[in-house]
């Protein structure tokens, strides 16, 4: 699939991803050229989608680390468990993989052979 703006700004979308206000592609888990790399190695969007998700899962644990919580002066922050956060990506990029091996309405068939369906006027 060729990538062009509007692909790459739908599967960041579809990833959860943004760029920060005044930010570039840089500041987000994926940056323009893995997006294009992504969308040009998947049949659909919904592929890359489902691919982008489980790079995403693969990358949690580095980014989470094992901390769970911690405390600074009076502040408290807490992180989502590790497993919770591994299985949500996992999900989701299960999600997309059936929306990416589901067929188009205009076609029937099997999976090794599509016919599209003629148009009755």
């Amino acid at each position: 699939m060729t990538p062009t703006d509007d692909l790459r700004e739908e599967l960041r979308e579809l990833l959860d991803e943004e760029i920060p206000e005044n930010g570039t592609d840089q500041d987000t888990a994926f940056t323009d050229v893995r997006l294009d790399r992504l969308l040009n190695e998947a049949i659909n969007l919904y592929e890359a989608a489902a691919e982008g998700w489980r790079r995403k899962a693969a990358k949690i644990q580095k980014r989470l680390g094992d901390i769970s919580s911690y405390q600074t002066g009076a502040e408290q922050y807490q992180r989502v468990n590790l497993t919770t956060a591994l299985n949500a990506a996992l999900k989701m990029a299960e999600t997309f993989n059936g929306l990416a091996l589901k067929p188009s309405p205009n076609a029937a068939g099997s999976f090794m052979l599509g016919v599209k369906r003629p148009e009755v006027f």
